[in-house]
């Protein structure tokens, strides 16, 4: 599996997430206890993210954290249709 495709969907997914949930991502960062900036790079898809951290976010965003982990493998079962229909649904 490509590595970077991989952080792109994660990423994605907690973005997604956040703006479902009409929060910014200033909000996201300040009710999780992350740094905006790293919050910024993780949903472009330029950093990791950690097991704990992770579970902030899902504090942060009031859903449990496997709601998220979910939702990644199953975007990461087929990762090319799922980035591919999730621009579509951006549209």
């Amino acid at each position: 599996m490509d590595k970077d495709k991989t952080k792109v969907i994660m990423g994605l997914i907690i973005e997604s997430l956040r703006e479902g949930l009409g929060m910014s991502r200033y909000a996201l960062a300040k009710e999780s206890g992350v740094d905006y900036a790293w919050l910024r790079r993780f949903e472009k898809g330029t950093s990791g993210i950690r097991v704990e951290t992770l579970i902030l976010l899902a504090r942060g965003l009031k859903i449990p954290a496997g709601t998220i982990i979910s939702a990644m493998e199953k975007a990461l079962d087929n990762p090319d249709k799922w980035l591919d229909e999730y621009e579509r649904n951006r549209k």
